[in-house]
């Protein structure tokens, strides 16, 4: 039973003999509910029983056995997280050393992927420079200035009617 009330009463009852009042409140609510008389029933019979038993004896270091089995169990514990943490602090360092190297060899080849493409880049521009040089010296300075209007010319396809360019060819 989920009933607030009956689990109530049913703990009173496991502690103390329910008063009047509390007696009457059940057997109110009993008889609102009698599908739960056979529980109580059985609850009330095993409360009896158990208030009839006889208190355990315990022995006269009952106390020392206590604190001793108290202290055994805190040290256990006290052991097993002091290894837990420790391999805990151990294991994350050796991780973090490992990424921190990771993070500075792709660097250190990302730096140097980079100097060797702008080195690269320099020596073919150079290059180039050397070849073209002897042809611009040689070369006539009024071709140099009409240099754009040449390359735009060459740039400029064939229009009209392709068939007829190639019948007269």
């Amino acid at each position: 039973m989920n009933d607030p009330v009956y689990q109530e009463l049913r703990e009173l009852s496991w502690r103390r003999e329910l008063t009047a009042a509390e007696e009457a409140r059940l057997q109110a609510w009993l008889a609102a509910h009698p599908e739960a008389k056979s529980d109580w029933e059985a609850e009330a019979g095993l409360n009896r029983l158990l208030g009839e038993l006889a208190a355990p004896a315990v022995s006269s270091n009952f106390t020392s056995l206590v604190l001793q089995a108290a202290g055994r169990d805190g040290a256990a514990a006290a052991r097993a997280s002091q290894s837990r943490a420790r391999g805990w602090w151990l294991w994350p360092s050796w991780v973090a050393r490992a990424a921190v190297a990771s993070v500075v060899l792709g660097l250190a080849l990302g730096v140097f992927s980079h100097h060797h493409y702008v080195q690269s880049n320099r020596l073919a521009m150079a290059r180039s420079v050397t070849e073209v040089y002897p042809i611009v010296e040689a070369s006539n300075p009024e071709v140099i200035e009409n240099f754009d209007a040449i390359a735009w010319m060459g740039d400029l396809q064939p229009r009209g009617d392709t068939e007829l360019l190639a019948l007269m060819e």
